[in-house]
């Protein structure tokens, strides 16, 4: 049997647009399963399980409508969209709980194009029991994805629907014969996750070959130092003594003369360049000197849409008397937390705005890395940030910023063609999506 902490149920498209008769989209078996959608939620609350709800919201203007269906729905209302605002919504027996989340998927399934596999791994999920329409569509789908990802998968078919009851029955049967388990929300309120099977678990304690590759899928691996697993130490080497700091220039940018003494007695000069006054920067160079952990001077923002695709800009940077491609970034102002700077630097400069149907929209990396170790002190936060539109960007006068979107499949061909010149950052970070 599985654990039920490590268990999730996620209940996929249970909206007016898939189950109200009126819609074009709607699925003839999804009203009927309202009931057993409705108990399967109580079980899994019950029984400690988590629970997803994944749902569908197109663009009013039909550009991310599949082409499949497009005419249907265009002829039809435009449900699922703010066309047409109460096809959004679920029944009201099937609103989410506080805590539970709620992830618009762009496409059949739920785990293409948005975060949900991160998720569950964050939990430590390892098992899911799918509820919810269209079983050939959606549900299907998703149980082959989450099988491909490593998942124990289960489908409730009483809580799970089709246009009609034999294609339901050939649906689940296909299923079955590759080994989803086939239960009902009753089976999963009277038994929890204890009549799930791990097979997932079962295989991988026969078999070193695939534990090895059930961690590369997001388990321990070798690449990852396990907890008693001893990380690179420094030996106390004597440091330099920063002696005095002799100011050289004012102005937005300040240099400054170093003055050190090293270890075995001599002098040593060396030239500083900072956005900080006198006083603020000797404080920051003295509490990084002393080991405290740097304030975020900056932050660079890598702003990911709901289809995956990544928000870069074309601006024009004075230093370089070029456009440069670059990701949204700015000062922190005194008082901001980061998460209020990132929302301000993201929306003036873009009009994005961060998601508010995701969990935690920004995701910063652990510490704030620095900018030009050679020459200057300022640090920048960089950041992970789920966005969409929001509005009009609010540039500064002389801010000449072109927001512009990149699918994420067209990355490295962009990254081979490009020929503008582009911040390191964003270069280094636009390689690792492209590889990932």
């Amino acid at each position: 049997m599985t654990d039920a902490a490590r268990t999730a149920l996620i209940l996929i498209d249970m909206q007016r647009g898939f189950i109200d008769a009126t819609s074009p989209l709607c699925i003839a078996g999804a009203a009927a399963t309202i009931p057993a959608c409705e108990r399967a939620l109580a079980a899994a609350r019950n029984h400690g399980l988590a629970v997803c709800h994944v749902r569908r919201e197109y663009a009013a203007d039909g550009s991310d409508v599949e082409a499949v269906r497009h005419k249907t729905w265009a002829e039809g209302g435009r449900p699922l969209s703010t066309a047409w605002p109460e096809s959004l919504a679920c029944p009201p027996e099937l609103e989410p709980h506080e805590g539970e989340p709620v992830i618009v998927k762009p496409s059949w399934s739920a785990f293409f194009g948005i975060d949900l596999h991160e998720r569950l791994q964050k939990r430590g999920i390892g098992t899911i029991v799918l509820a919810g329409t269209t079983t050939p569509n959606c549900v299907r789908s998703t149980a082959y994805d989450g099988m491909a990802l490593g998942y124990n998968v289960a489908v409730l078919a009483d809580a799970t629907s089709s246009r009609t009851p034999e294609v339901q029955q050939a649906n689940l049967a296909d299923m079955a014969y590759v080994g989803v388990q086939i239960l009902t929300a009753d089976e999963l309120a009277a038994t929890g996750s204890a009549s799930l099977e791990d097979v997932e678990g079962a295989a991988a304690a026969t078999s070193p070959a695939r534990q090895t590759a059930a961690a590369a899928n997001g388990g321990a691996s070798e690449d990852v130092a396990g907890p008693d697993e001893a990380l690179p130490s420094f030996p106390d080497t004597p440091t330099p003594e920063l002696a005095s700091i002799e100011t050289v220039s004012t102005g937005w940018i300040n240099k400054y003369h170093l003055r050190y003494t090293l270890p075995d007695g001599r002098p040593y000069a060396y030239e500083g360049v900072s956005r900080k006054g006198p006083d603020a920067y000797r404080a920051a160079l003295d509490a990084l000197g002393a080991g405290d952990p740097p304030t975020p001077d900056a932050v660079c923002i890598v702003p990911i849409l709901p289809d995956g695709s990544v928000l870069l800009e074309r601006e024009f940077r004075y230093p370089l008397n070029s456009w440069c491609i670059s990701l949204p970034a700015g000062l922190v102002d005194a008082g901001e937390s980061l998460e209020e700077a990132v929302a301000r630097e993201l929306y003036e400069e873009t009009g994005y705005r961060l998601r508010d149907d995701v969990d935690a929209p920004v995701r910063p990396l652990p510490q704030p890395g620095f900018s030009s170790t050679g020459l200057a002190e300022e640090n920048v936060h960089v950041v992970f940030a789920h966005v969409e539109p929001g509005g009009a960007a609010a540039p500064e006068a002389a801010e000449l910023i072109e927001p512009f979107v990149l699918p994420r499949r067209q990355i490295r061909t962009f990254l081979d063609a490009n020929t503008t010149p582009i911040g390191t950052r964003c270069q280094l970070i636009l390689e690792l999506l492209a590889r990932a």
